[in-house]
C-alpha cells in the first residue's frame, strides 16, 4: 500500500498555526485533531508520519514487533536501535551523518519531507519521540513536528491504526551537520574551570542526588559538579500525558533561575531525556539548546572523581 507523504513531500499545507514553531510555517509539536483533520482532508500526503518508539532494555519490549502490530496508518518505523552509532560503547549516541540520511533516505524522507513523529509510550505520551526530532534538528532537518500525546493519545481520539506496512520508494537525503546543536565530554570539561554555559540535568532528582539507582547497569548515579537539575517530567501534563504549553514550558527553565538566553548546555543518563529540555525551549521561546551527548553515561565511565557529586560509594 502507499503511505503518507509518498505523493507528496515538500511540507505544504503543514503546521503554520502560531507560537512554537521550528521554522516559518513548522510548529515543533502539533495536536492528533491536526493530524486527523489532514486525514480527513486528504493532505495526509504532503507528510511523512514516522514512529520512532523506543524503550529502555528492562522493559522487555519490542518497540519495532509492536509498530508492525499496530501503527498509525501510513506511519513507517524509524529504529531508534539502530539509527545511532551502534560502534559506541554508549547507549545513544547520535548516528554519523551518513547512518542518518540512509536510515531516513529509505523512508523515503527528503529535505524537503515534513516529518511527523510519535511513539507509543503510555504512561507519559511522548519519551523517545523528543530525542528524534533533536537528532533530525542536529543534521539539517526543521520540517519536523512531534504528535503531541504520541500513539496513545491517537487511540483515545479513535484514530485510524492498521498492521499494513507500506511501500516507499527510497531518496537521498542530504544531511547538514549542526555542530552547535552537540556538546562532547571536552566541552564540558572545560567548562567546570571556565564556566562558559549553565549545564541542566534533566534526569529525576532521585538520581541527580545519587539517592536512585541510574537503569543502565554498573552507572552509578550523581550528578557533574555545578550542574543544575531540572526533571524531563517537568515538560509534561501527567495528568493529560502532553507536552506541556508555551507559558508553562517556559515556566520550567524560570522557575529554576535558569536564562535561556543566555549559554545553556542540557544532558541526561544517556541522551534521551535531555531531548525534552531542548523541544521544550525550543517551541516555547526557538531556542536552540544543545544536548551533551554523551550524557551522565560517558561521564561516570572516563571522567574524574572530583568533577562528580552525590555519586554513592
Amino acid at each position: 500500500m502507499g503511505c503518507a507523504g509518498s505523493t507528496a513531500s515538500s511540507g505544504t499545507g503543514s503546521a503554520n498555526q502560531g507560537k512554537g514553531n521550528g521554522m516559518a510555517g513548522f510548529q515543533d509539536v502539533v495536536s492528533t485533531e491536526w493530524l486527523a483533520e489532514k486525514f480527513n482532508d486528504g493532505s495526509v500526503s504532503d507528510v511523512r508520519i514516522l514512529d520512532v518508539s523506543w524503550h529502555l532494555p528492562q522493559a522487555g519490549r519490542d518497540a519495532a514487533a509492536e509498530y508492525e502490530k499496530q501503527h498509525i496508518k501510513g506511519a513507517l518505523f524509524l529504529d531508534m536501535n539502530k539509527c545511532r552509532d551502534t560502534s559506541s560503547d554508549l547507549e545513544m549516541m547520535l548516528p554519523s551523518a551518513d547512518v542518518f540520511a540512509e536510515h531516513v533516505g529509505k523512508l523515503g524522507v527528503t529535505n524537503n519531507t515534513h516529518v511527523i513523529l510519535y511513539d507509543n509510550n503510555e504512561k507519559l505520551g511522548l519519551f523517545s519521540a523528543p530525542r528524534a526530532w533533536y537528532m533530525f534538528h542536529v543534521f539539517g532537518h526543521e520540517k519536523v513536528s512531534i504528535l503531541n500525546g504520541g500513539l496513545p493519545k491517537w487511540l483515545a481520539a479513535d484514530g485510524s491504526t492498521t498492521d499494513d506496512v507500506c511501500d516507499v520508494e527510497p531518496v537521498t537525503y542530504s544531511p547538514i551537520f549542526n555542530d552547535n546543536l552537540v556538546k562532547d565530554k571536552g566541552d564540558v570539561d572545560k567548562n567546570i574551570s571556565e564556566n562558559n554555559f549553565t549545564l541542566v540535568d534533566a534526569r529525576p532528582p532521585g538520581r541527580f542526588k545519587g539517592e536512585d539507582s541510574e537503569p543502565v547497569p554498573d552507572i552509578k548515579s550523581g550528578h557533574i559538579k555545578g550542574s543544575i537539575n531540572i526533571p524531563f517530567v517537568k515538560t509534561l501534563d501527567t495528568d493529560a500525558k502532553l507536552l506541556k504549553d508555551v507559558k508553562q514550558l517556559k515556566a520550567v527553565f524560570s522557575d529554576a533561575d535558569i536564562d535561556i538566553t543566555k549559554p545553556v548546555v542540557v544532558m541526561c543518563g544517556t541522551g534521551l531525556t535531555a531531548s525534552f529540555l531542548a523541544l521544550a525551549a525550543h517551541h516555547s521561546s526557538q531556542i536552540d539548546l544543545p544536548i551533551y551527548d554523551g550524557a551522565w553515561m560517558e561521564w561516570f565511565l572516563k571522567g574524574d572523581a572530583d568533577t562528580m557529586e552525590n555519586v554513592p560509594e
